[in-house]
């Protein structure tokens, strides 16, 4: 056993007084009386040997001494001598801060209150000349104590801790903590958290405190995006992405609410196993600026962070196209000047001799030819193709092609297709395209594919083998201009242009200087709040829809599947298991940290001393 205050054992000398008292008490002293009658019926009353009144004088000693030095080893806080705190020169105690860890239980308590409770009852245990830090971490790590002995000052700070609806990446944590463990010879890091480390290579000592939920109830949107319709005006297309939690019992059935402007637009209903996904295409019709409220409501959820969007409808520059061909053909005409006439697109259209062209657009078409040096600096849409280079590889078909009464969508959830119906749908075949590993086939006509879309080392490729001037019905269908317009947005998604809406994720540096106006989503409501800076840059702790003071706006998301993925303790387990570790500090806290609670038990005997003794001092005479 030791102890974590041994200076306190000192005050065992007080034991000295109750001996001192015994030693030097007063002896009997003979006074004369008028009668013994009343002395002699007590003395039957309470006859007994001399024997047994030395015996109970000795009681009363033992007592009163057993009394002092109980109190004195309470005081000095005696621990287990296996006990790890009571071992622990240097302690780094670290605490997961993300998003998850604001999952709450079915009391409403967050995994971060739990972390903070068991913390400090193992803290509290330490020795006084202990040399604590603590260490904070999201995203990014926070140092907010650094080698102190200062244990009152670690308490406060980790009271303090709040969690924040960032997404967790512990190698910044464990960079830092691996450079102050190197500071101090054997020390302990503590970690508190839903998940542990699995790289814990240069940590001396590593102790993990679970504190995940036991149940686990949770989906929520990981992704989010709104961009202009191809082909409308005033209208937009939201992309949302819902994913559940894989730790969830069975399958989940959740509503997605959808307002615009105030006004309820459109409720979806999902259903979705445990570690499932699902994608949505919202249409939304309104004007720039107004705000989209999207809301996630699943009966039993227990992180809030991610069940909710706002953002204001975009107002995206047109996207420049560069349309050079061979032959143009008209019907790619006409879908692309009703593009321009919307104000989707700004085209630079030329001849294969004014090729290569000086400005750079967002996208290349190229109709019935393609450049002898492939570009790869951006998207390009092949039309019909003459011949092979780069990723594109046809062999034309002779004369005027291979006529096909109908062809068959190969994947229709594809964004290229979206909105695009191939029913009364003809085409006429002119090449054979041999895809290899680059391209999908997105239309079959035959057995042949004459749509296909992918990506070449980062670059985004559609490329078709049909001509729209030869196929019958296609001119007198949408399908074609829906098919060009989802193809320009599709190749040029990463491009500004279509990213009217500016997404940003809490943890991000946003440039504004000034007033930013949000409607703030607490994770239950949303609320109006507001953020001001001078300096131009601004750090992101919110979620919602903010407006800076010029007119610009944007949406800060959470949209991490991570963090909406919340762990369960059975998986917590499993996983320690899976990792083959003995690491004891993984069990329950009064089992991994091997103490009795010593100073309570003592101070419990105390009492029971006390009680002893005033019994028998009323009852039985003994003092």
């Amino acid at each position: 056993m030791r102890f974590l205050a041994p200076h306190l054992l000192h005050l065992a000398w007080l034991a000295l007084i109750p001996l001192a008292l015994y030693l030097f008490r007063k002896k009997a002293r003979r006074i004369p009386v008028s009668t013994l009658l009343f002395f002699r019926s007590l003395s039957r009353e309470h006859q007994e040997s001399a024997w047994l009144r030395q015996l109970k004088k000795w009681l009363s000693l033992a007592l009163a001494l057993l009394v002092v030095f109980l109190a004195a080893l309470a005081l000095a806080r005696p621990v287990g001598s296996g006990a790890a705190e009571s071992n622990a020169g240097a302690v780094l105690v670290v605490v997961d801060r993300s998003a998850s860890m604001a999952a709450q239980d079915a009391g409403g308590r967050t995994r971060l209150e739990e972390a903070r409770k068991l913390l400090r009852e193992r803290i509290n245990r330490l020795p006084e000349q202990t040399v604590l830090s603590l260490v904070a971490y999201d995203a990014r790590a926070q140092v907010l104590l650094s080698r102190s002995r200062n244990r009152r000052e670690c308490l406060r700070l980790l009271d303090e801790v709040r969690p924040v609806p960032v997404p967790d990446r512990p190698e910044a944590a464990l960079e830092v903590v691996r450079r102050l463990a190197a500071t101090e010879a054997q020390a302990q890091v503590w970690h508190a958290g839903d998940s542990r480390w699995t790289d814990t290579a240069g940590l001396t000592t590593y102790h993990f405190t679970p504190v995940a939920l036991a149940a686990v109830q949770n989906t929520g949107i990981t992704g989010f995006q709104i961009r202009p319709a191809p082909l409308a005006r005033d209208r937009y297309e939201g992309f949302v992405k819902v994913s559940a939690s894989k730790a969830n019992a069975g399958k989940v059935t959740s509503s997605l609410e959808v307002t615009l402007a105030g006004r309820l637009a459109q409720i979806r209903e999902l259903e979705l196993a445990p570690g499932a996904s699902t994608t949505l295409i919202l249409p939304l019709e309104g004007i720039r600026g107004q705000q989209v409220e999207l809301r996630l409501k699943t009966p039993g959820d227990c992180l809030g962070w991610d069940d909710a969007v706002a953002a204001p409808l975009p107002q995206a520059r047109p996207l420049v196209v560069a349309w050079v061909a061979e032959k143009a053909d008209p019907f790619t005409e006409l879908a692309l000047t009703s593009m321009i006439e919307a104000g989707r697109i700004e085209m630079l259209k030329g001849t294969p001799a004014a090729w290569p062209m000086k400005e750079k657009p967002d996208v290349y078409v190229f109709e019935n030819w393609l450049p002898a040096g492939w570009p790869v600096d951006r998207p390009v849409i092949a039309l019909n193709p003459s011949r092979s280079i780069g990723p594109v590889q046809v062999q034309p078909l002779p004369g005027a092609g291979l006529p096909h009464d109908s062809v068959r969508s190969i994947a229709p959830d594809h964004p290229v297709l979206f909105r695009v119906s191939t029913s009364r749908l003809s085409v006429t075949q002119t090449g054979v395209l041999a895809l290899g590993n680059v391209l999908e086939p997105l239309w079959m006509a035959g057995a042949e594919p004459v749509l296909a879309a992918g990506e070449s080392q980062g670059q985004r490729v559609v490329v078709s083998s049909f001509s729209p001037a030869r196929s019958e019905q296609l001119a007198l269908l949408p399908a074609f201009p829906l098919l060009l317009g989802n193809a320009l947005y599709w190749c040029a998604e990463n491009s500004l242009a279509t990213q009217g809406l500016k997404v940003i994720h809490p943890g991000d540096l946003l440039e504004n200087a000034g007033l930013l106006q949000w409607t703030e989503w607490t994770g239950s409501q949303f609320v109006q709040a507001t953020d001001s800076t001078s300096s131009g840059l601004v750090s992101i702790h919110r979620l919602g829809a903010w407006q800076g003071a010029e007119g610009q706006g944007g949406a800060s998301v959470l949209a991490s599947a991570q963090e909406t993925n919340v762990p369960s303790a059975d998986a917590s387990a499993s996983a320690t298991a899976a990792k083959g570790t003995a690491d004891a500090s993984s069990l329950p806290l009064a089992a991994s940290t091997g103490v009795a609670n010593w100073p309570k038990l003592l101070l419990w005997s105390i009492l029971g001393l006390l009680l002893l003794e005033s019994f028998l001092f009323h009852r039985k005479a003994v003092f």
